[in-house]
């Protein structure tokens, strides 16, 4: 019964254990940033304290006649002191982040990364790592002829899995990271005090002798300095193997929160079920013998997957193709991808390091030390493996390396050993020779990879359609904009720009090809600083000059590779304008640049006549997660307003815009601020030709999203919405954007003009109250018009679709051009075919906006001659 009930509280400590990582990982990177160097720092510190702790403890620990008290004090600890961090850890990021500062040096960056988090989490992490050996000494002191290191290591990791998948899934999407970290706590308190109530002391079941807890170890033909060895090097060659396949499948999966939760599932799922057998098939086994095979079926197992892996993408698209869409179906299918790929290695990982660990155990101790060493090389592989090693030698080599590494482990070479050792040796040979990249971009006919990256954190593609058109993809999933996408991009600049009186300091927060920032580029008296997260983004800036022309003649345009969230914490420097770029919610961490943290300390750095534009993707998020992180800004700035950035129906987005004070404007403030150096050839060329054409974006003021976003919740990063929420439209089959960017046009069908407009005082003023709401009727029927419009064949077909819509929309504004351009185009292109229904069109045009020249000069270039 007693050994019953600590496989139970060591599994409940294990659920507690990944949870606080996963947890403290969360809290730390709104401070440290999420770029490789923080990510490994925090990873690195984690497993630092974990190794010491595993490594001081475990020889007071295993010599005590009273492990049960140790194991108790130890989970007590934990438990403490992450409650202790619930208080710490949001008090002390800002710190942290301001030390690190926006644009630090390697060293200083690591140092501070690294030095934070460790001593931060040190007496948690420090008293984790001696769980085990204390659990491992209390097991078999109550069951004195029974080899226990492999089952409490799987019932460990067992937990572990369990914990990964209910606090990403379940618990933190519920109630937040603080009730989570209470929630966690509690695990190890009630695990402290239900092994010192209900498990009898030594004394009570009968203290067992050094002989009786000796192990075969004792007389092992290895020496425990190899095995040291060993250990280190299959932690970091397992962990290794794992940060490789996570970049792998990233290329398939949606890179979410819950894609690498769901592979970390299955990672630990493996290797509890290899501890799991090695504890009910070996309890009694040769010990170099079984490290030989070990060693030898971890290495096949890794280089099966290898080979297996250039059909990871036609097993994905077959799952997706069975099991369908939706949130759950989108898990089920990245499950099953890993566990097809990881099953088998991890097998024989829990297997391998469950066999060392109980070959070093000893009377006085050993499963510390083995804890320790195989932790140390965990800690060091990412920045072996996907640091240095990927980008240098590409992702199949970097596998093979990984892979193969376990056959240099072996103990010794037999003659007997040849033919076993053989076979893997053949199929790393054979894999080294194959064609395969492992780059999964899918293409369309026609287009083709220009330049290909393998950064640190990403992977990152140009890529040419048949137009010869440029794209920018990440990770195959995220495309960045492009050559095509110049107006969009452009006017994402200028709005900002626009309603801003003089600008001279702008920051720009993600780059993407760079169209976006090129509007400003050579702008008179204006410095702008452009943060991108990843380096390789920024490198690959000069393939898209087409659109953005040479930046690197702009003196005043710099870049700098930083987390955005980080830069904006750290940075001493006040903007006069802020601009942040389409960030796809979905994505992992990019929810923590839509928190009201976020965005109030964005309010900090503007100057006093500071503007913030967010972009939002609304073709990338559904109407729920666009009230939350319409709410969420309000918080920061009562005061926010809603713009469209132009009038696509695929590819909707939406400005929310914020200042310190309130942004009204007279009718004549445009053509002031047209009155620049070249801002009105900048402004016009891009369809900003009046502050018609730019108020005319106008969607919402404070009042009206105020009222539309009653009942959203707010996300904090205490309690992140869209980090788990937004990630639900990224598994969903949605909704043409269109249905989406409607149903907001008739939320907001009747904005109050007073919202936008300063108190009149002209006549013009007087006037503006009529012909801007006369605009946004026109622009919403427009647009509802396009949502009806077919794709035609010929202009005769396009005619009789749109011609009639067309003028009804022209005639509710004489302000709004985007239906009036059409129609001429229209009418010159149906020149040619049928003159009169040209004329006719003209005509129509001329009589529907009688204060627009156009009409009347094309009809009369046209038809001179018959006039």
């Amino acid at each position: 019964m007693a050994q019953k009930i600590l496989y139970l509280f060591f599994f409940l400590s294990g659920i507690a254990g990944l949870g606080y990582e996963i947890l403290w990982t969360r809290m730390l990177a709104v401070s440290l940033g999420h770029e490789t160097m923080s990510t490994l720092a925090v990873l690195t510190a984690f497993f630092g304290g974990l190794a010491l702790g595993a490594w001081f403890l475990d020889r007071p620990v295993s010599r005590s006649s009273r492990p049960r008290l140790w194991y108790a004090g130890l989970e007590l600890l934990i438990g403490l002191w992450a409650l202790a961090l619930l208080l710490l850890i949001p008090q002390l990021n800002p710190v942290a982040a301001s030390l690190i500062g926006v644009d630090p040096t390697t060293i200083r960056h690591w140092t501070i990364s690294f030095c934070y988090p460790f001593i931060l989490l040190l007496p948690a992490t420090f008293a984790l790592g001696g769980t085990l050996p204390a659990m491992e000494r209390l097991f078999t002191q109550l069951n004195r002829k029974q080899r226990a290191v492999g089952g409490l290591y799987s019932v460990n990791t067992l937990g572990a899995m369990l914990g990964t998948f209910a606090t990403t899934f379940f618990i933190m999407p519920l109630v937040g990271l603080h009730i989570t970290g209470i929630l966690l706590a509690t695990l190890n308190i009630f695990a402290a005090l239900g092994v010192f109530l209900f498990i009898p002391t030594p004394q009570e079941k009968g203290q067992s002798t050094g002989k009786d807890l000796s192990s075969f170890s004792d007389n092992n033909e290895i020496s425990r300095g190899r095995i040291y060895c060993i250990l280190f090097a299959t932690g970091l060659l397992g962990i290794g193997f794992e940060v490789l396949m996570v970049r792998v499948l990233s290329q398939l999966f949606a890179n979410t929160v819950f894609s690498f939760a769901a592979i970390l599932t299955v990672y630990l799922f493996g290797t509890a079920a290899g501890a799991a057998c090695y504890q009910r098939s070996l309890r009694y086994p040769k010990s170099r013998h079984t490290l030989t095979s070990l060693l030898r079926a971890t290495g096949l197992c890794c280089l099966i997957t290898v080979f297996l892996l250039q059909y990871a993408e036609v097993l994905f698209t077959a799952l997706q193709g069975m099991i369908g869409t939706g949130f759950w179906a989108a898990v089920f299918v990245e499950m099953v991808t890993a566990l097809f790929f990881l099953f088998l290695p991890t097998v024989a990982m829990g297997a391998l390091f469950s066999h060392l660990a109980q070959s070093l155990r000893r009377s006085d101790g050993g499963v510390g030390h083995a804890l320790c060493c195989n932790t140390l090389g965990s800690a060091a592989a990412p920045l072996l493996f996907g640091v240095i090693l990927l980008p240098a030698w590409g992702m199949k080599v970097t596998l093979l390396v990984a892979a193969t590494g376990y056959l240099l482990l072996l103990p010794q070479f037999r003659r007997a050993d040849f033919l076993p050792t053989a076979l893997p040796a053949s199929i790393a040979l054979g894999l080294a020779l194959l064609p395969a990249s492992y780059r999964f971009i899918h293409l369309t006919d026609g287009e083709t990879v220009q330049e290909y990256r393998q950064g640190i954190m990403a992977s990152v593609a140009v890529v040419q359609d048949t137009n010869k058109a440029l794209h920018l993809k990440v990770n195959n999933h995220l495309q960045m904009g492009g050559t095509t996408s110049v107006f969009s991009d452009r006017r994402q600049a200028l709005l900002p720009l626009l309603l801003h009186p003089a600008p001279e300091t702008a920051l720009f927060l993600g780059l993407g090809t760079g169209a976006t920032i090129a509007g400003v580029a050579g702008y008179p008296g204006l410095q702008a600083d452009g943060v991108e997260l990843l380096p390789e983004v920024i490198d690959l800036i000069p393939w898209f000059s087409k659109a953005t022309g040479d930046l690197s003649k702009a003196k005043n345009l710099h870049f700098i590779a930083a987390d955005a969230r980080r830069f904006v914490t750290a940075t001493e420097k006040q903007y006069d304008l802020v601009v942040a770029d389409l960030f796809h919610p979905s994505r992992d961490g990019a929810g923590s640049l839509y928190t009201v943290e976020h965005f109030t300390a964005i309010r900090h750095l503007l100057s006093e006549d500071g503007i913030f534009c967010q972009w939002l993707p609304l073709y990338q998020l559904d109407l729920e997660m666009f009230k939350v992180i319409s709410k969420t800004f309000l918080q920061a700035f009562p005061e926010g307003q809603a713009f469209l950035g132009h009038y696509s129906l695929d590819y909707p987005i939406i400005a929310l815009v914020g200042a310190k004070k309130p942004l009204r404007f007279p009718e004549n403030w445009y053509r002031k601020r047209l009155s620049s150096k070249g801002m009105r050839h900048m402004a016009t060329s891009f369809g900003y030709d009046s502050g018609y054409s730019l108020l005319g974006t106008f969607l919402a003021g404070h009042a009206e999203l105020r009222k539309y976003t009653a009942a959203s919740p707010i996300n904090t990063d205490a309690h992140p919405v869209v980090l788990f929420q937004a990630p639900r439209f990224a598994y969903s089959n949605p909704a043409s954007p269109h249905t989406r960017l409607l149903a907001l046009i008739a939320a907001f069908e009747q904005p109050d003009p007073e919202t936008v407009l300063a108190e009149a005082i002209t006549e013009e003023d007087m006037f503006a109250r009529e012909r801007l709401p006369a605009y946004w009727r026109a622009r919403n029927s427009f647009l509802r018009v396009g949502v009806d419009v077919q794709r035609p064949r010929n202009v005769r077909q396009l005619y009789e679709q749109v011609s009639d819509p067309l003028l009804k929309v022209v005639r509710k504004s004489i302000d709004f051009s985007a239906a009036y351009y059409p129609l001429l185009s229209i009418a010159y292109d149906l020149y040619p075919e049928d003159q009169e229904a040209s004329r006719h069109l003209l005509s129509k045009l001329e009589r529907a906006n009688p204060t627009r020249r156009e009409a009347f000069v094309l009809r009369q270039r046209l038809f001179s001659q018959e006039n």
